[in-house]
């Protein structure tokens, strides 16, 4: 009979056991399998079927593993035929179930000798006999495990008790992952467009905006060249702001922005521009008598010149714009007054200097009232007035010919028309010179003749040496003396536009500089402005 043996106090020594294959040394040191085999069952004397098979000692070495077959964990395997099972009715294991005194294995289950094992982890996990293994015909050649390597139903209930509780917690990971994603990256929110508060998809651009109607503006029109409507609705679709900074239309936007959509605006279209010539006239003032002297201020003699202009035509209109840039100016003599239109500007000039005391008193007036004026001056008198010469053009002032001695000799001092062709040329030809020298620059050849008397001869003999000739509009008659009250009330009458006479030299001019110190502040305060020669011819005829 097989020694007792005791259960293993704890799961550790079990699980030793079927990690080592000691599955059936208990530690007491008991081994039930050596001790069949000791026995006359384990001997062969009765365990030999009729197809010489070791049954008994098969069945009990194994336990009772597999369906009445000699094979198991603890036999040897491929030296038995495998044969169904067959109990003979004497041969009674004390540990199988049989009719000749049978017991109860407490290891063993069932008619065929299925054992059930505390340490086996099912009722048909073979077991490996120390020493031994062969693959079985009934495992698909794979290696079977041994009761270290086994999972028991209790360890396996475990497992199937954990799935559960790893699935909800990868729920649980996603469902917070996937509901932060949404918090930081919402897929709709709200903004305000034009004051009102919208919702919108992420991704939402400015001009999705207006594509999806929360907003409607009016596109502004394209303007043909000549200040048309070439097309509307052709200019610019909307304009936009998003949190007060202008905006891109493919602009994105963000949660709580403040966008505002306003109409559209009007675009200028295209046009290409050419140049083109606009031919002089051939026209003019006869000045052939002093007549034509007092037509107007400003007297040209010119032998004509071309003037310009552009001519733009719009690409879409197709209509054409011409703006004069130049204005042409036609051959002959003319005799004008400047178009100054509502511009409220005279001309202060002054005869006979430079006078080293007298002009430097009117350059202070002037100063003193923001005024600017003209210097027709005499050439043998410059060079020796150069500080003050210089201090006329320093102060924004305009320096011009009054001849070289005011046609003294044959001119008798008043009149270039008495005077030879030659005298004539060089009496203007000298009185340049000495501004030129004095100043180190050229000027602009602006004249006045000596009494005004500029007609004639003497204009086509001059013609290549004068630019301009300059007369007046209201002469003063300082040089009579008349008092400061007159001179004062002189300059006082002056319109818009109007060339003043007056004096700083040829004699004590004290009278015009008193004159002129009262009446250029009324003048400002009537809101006039004073111009140089140059400055009025600008604004043409």
């Amino acid at each position: 009979m097989p020694k007792h043996f005791s259960e293993p106090d704890s799961p550790a020594p079990r699980r030793r056991r079927r990690a080592t294959g000691e599955d059936r040394v208990f530690d007491n040191g008991y081994d039930p399998r050596q001790d069949f085999a000791d026995s006359e069952y384990g001997q062969g004397t009765y365990g030999q079927d009729a197809y010489g098979q070791d049954q008994y000692r098969d069945q009990a070495a194994t336990r009772g593993q597999g369906a009445g077959y000699g094979q198991g964990n603890g036999a040897r395997r491929g030296s038995y035929t495998q044969t169904p099972y067959v109990q003979p009715p004497y041969a009674q294991d004390p540990y199988a179930k049989g009719g000749h005194g049978q017991q109860q294995d407490p290891y063993a289950q069932g008619a065929y000798g299925r054992q059930q094992d505390p340490y086996a982890e099912s009722n048909y996990v073979e077991q490996e006999a120390p020493g031994a293994y062969e693959p079985s015909p009934y495992t698909d050649d794979e290696p079977r495990r041994g009761r270290g390597a086994s999972s028991s139903p209790r360890r396996q209930g475990k497992q199937k008790r954990r799935w559960p509780v790893a699935l909800a917690a990868v729920l649980v990971v996603a469902v917070v992952g996937i509901g932060a994603y949404l918090f930081f990256n919402p897929p709709f929110y709200k903004v305000s467009v034009n004051g009102t508060e919208q919702t919108i998809e992420a991704g939402t651009t400015v001009q999705g905006i207006v594509d999806k109607g929360l907003a409607t503006p009016t596109a502004g029109n394209l303007i043909a060249v000549d200040g048309s409507v070439a097309q509307q609705g052709g200019g610019t679709a909307f304009t936009a702001t998003v949190n007060g900074a202008d905006a891109q239309r493919d602009q994105k936007l963000s949660a709580g922005d403040q966008v505002q959509i306003d109409n559209g605006q009007d675009v200028d279209e295209d046009f290409t521009e050419t140049t083109e010539t606009i031919p002089h006239g051939e026209s003019g003032t006869d000045y052939s008598t002093l007549a034509s002297y007092y037509n107007g201020a400003i007297h040209v003699y010119s032998s004509g010149e071309d003037g310009e202009k552009t001519v733009k035509t719009g690409n879409v209109s197709g209509k054409t714009v011409e703006e004069v840039t130049k204005q042409p100016t036609d051959a002959g003599y003319s005799s004008y007054n400047a178009n100054v239109g509502d511009d409220k500007v005279l001309a202060l000039t002054f005869d006979d200097g430079p006078w080293p005391n007298q002009t430097a008193e009117i350059l202070d007036i002037l100063k003193e009232n923001g005024a600017h004026a003209t210097f027709f001056q005499i050439g043998n008198q410059v060079a020796e007035n150069a500080e003050v010469e210089k201090r006329i053009v320093a102060e924004g002032n305009q320096v011009a010919s009054h001849t070289w001695d005011h046609a003294a000799g044959s001119g008798q001092g008043v009149n270039m028309t008495y005077m030879s062709a030659d005298e004539q040329r060089a009496e203007m030809e000298k009185g340049f010179k000495a501004i030129e020298d004095t100043l180190g620059t050229s000027i602009e050849h602006v004249m006045r003749a000596p009494g005004g008397n500029y007609y004639g001869s003497l204009i086509d003999n001059l013609k290549d040496i004068v630019d301009v000739e300059v007369g007046w509009d209201v002469d003063t008659e300082d040089w009579r003396r008349p008092g400061a009250a007159a001179i004062e009330q002189a300059i006082l009458s002056a319109k818009p536009g109007d060339v003043v006479l007056m004096h700083d030299g040829g004699g004590d001019r004290s009278q015009t500089i008193e004159g002129l110190r009262n009446a250029l502040p009324k003048l400002v305060q009537e809101g006039y402005k004073f111009v140089t020669i140059d400055q009025l011819m600008a604004y043409g005829k």
